[in-house]
């Protein structure tokens, strides 16, 4: 095979993987699945002034967005099923934000909710990617 030939094939495998390697989408941590954003985008849109003014905001602070974003959606998860008594707790009305005074930095915290069978569980502040800073642990 003469040295054309192998130039050739070289840059079309080369423009072959560069076209495919774009097409592969690499997810980020801080951006939730848009069910969740869907879910959680009320309580953003308390802080920033609506749901117009949010997208607005969105726009031009898309980074920091998605930092509350995840902030809302992802600084806790809920225990299922952690008593025999209660009913389920609805994951879309938890503003995290209402429950900061009650996270402990370097271990998780268990909120216990009256009249709900699963519990809140708070990631610890270590472990947080983060936090806005009008949340005040109080």
């Amino acid at each position: 095979m003469n040295y054309s030939a192998r130039l050739f094939f070289l840059c079309f495998f080369w423009g072959i993987c560069t076209v495919f390697s774009a097409q592969v989408t690499v997810t980020d941590p801080v951006r939730p699945d848009p069910a969740r954003e869907k879910m959680f985008f009320p309580y953003l849109a308390v802080r920033h002034g609506g749901p117009d003014a949010t997208l607005k905001w969105k726009e031009s602070n898309t980074m920091q967005y998605y930092r509350e974003l995840w902030y809302y959606c992802n600084s806790f998860v809920i225990q299922k099923n952690y008593s025999d008594e209660g009913v389920a707790l609805p994951e879309s009305i938890i503003d995290i934000s209402r429950f900061e005074s009650q996270r402990k930095q370097n271990e998780t915290a268990v909120v216990i909710l009256p009249g709900f069978r699963d519990a809140l569980i708070l990631k610890a502040g270590k472990d947080l990617v983060y936090k806005p800073d009008y949340v005040q642990q109080q």
